[in-house]
């Protein structure tokens, strides 16, 4: 099971988080989140040596402020949280990055506005996959839990991360999800000891429960 940590901003975290068996770390590039990177942070964290997969965060960005950091923050994948449509996203899949999709979970979520996405995925399969999270009146984390019984009613095929309030506490739920397409879960506040600080030992401790 894929696991991605996001939010990740403190350089001492990231380094204590790349021991860890995980296989993706989260850097926010969106300015009204609370794990907000800016870019003095961005000047440290280019200095890393990451020997994880990188995921820069964005919403709405433009395509120029994404290009000036997928060379300085090593980024394995771009991770869309907005409103971009999938011509967005197809020229950042022209350059060879991985995206993520995010898509804002509602009790009334009409999966067929995924028609175009899925689409754009088998034009470039093992590139494109889906990260379903809890709507928010905003765009960030909610740090809330979504009714995962939605994910039943995925007939899809692009694999899809669970994110959305996940904690310590759902490893076993996490265990019974049986949906094929079902690659993994993104991590963030519920393993936090302050925006953008990771509790390293809670997050370790789950990925043991995850992983038996």
């Amino acid at each position: 099971m894929m696991i991605k940590v996001c939010g990740m901003r403190e350089t001492d975290n990231i380094n204590a988080l790349q021991e860890l068996d995980i296989d993706f770390m989260g850097i926010i590039r969106y300015p009204k989140s609370k794990r907000f990177v800016d870019d003095e942070q961005k000047s440290v964290i280019e200095q890393l040596t990451m020997n994880k997969g990188t995921v820069g965060v964005y919403v709405n960005a433009t395509f120029q402020e994404i290009l000036q950091d997928l060379i300085p923050l090593q980024l394995d994948v771009v991770q869309l949280h907005g409103d971009e449509e999938p011509a967005f996203a197809k020229a950042l899949l022209e350059l060879d990055f991985k995206v993520f999709k995010a898509f804002q979970m509602t009790e009334d979520f009409d999966f067929t506005i995924l028609k175009e996405w899925e689409q754009l995925a088998e034009e470039f399969p093992g590139k494109l996959f889906f990260l379903f999270d809890t709507a928010t009146k905003n765009y960030g984390g909610s740090g809330k839990k979504f009714n995962w019984q939605l994910l039943d009613s995925y007939t899809g095929q692009v694999p899809f991360l669970l994110s959305g309030g996940i904690s310590s506490d759902d490893a076993a739920a996490i265990k019974s999800i049986k949906h094929e397409l079902f690659l993994g879960v993104d991590l963030n506040s519920q393993f936090e000891d302050a925006p953008g600080l990771k509790n390293i030992e809670k997050i370790k401790s789950f990925i043991e429960k995850l992983r038996k």
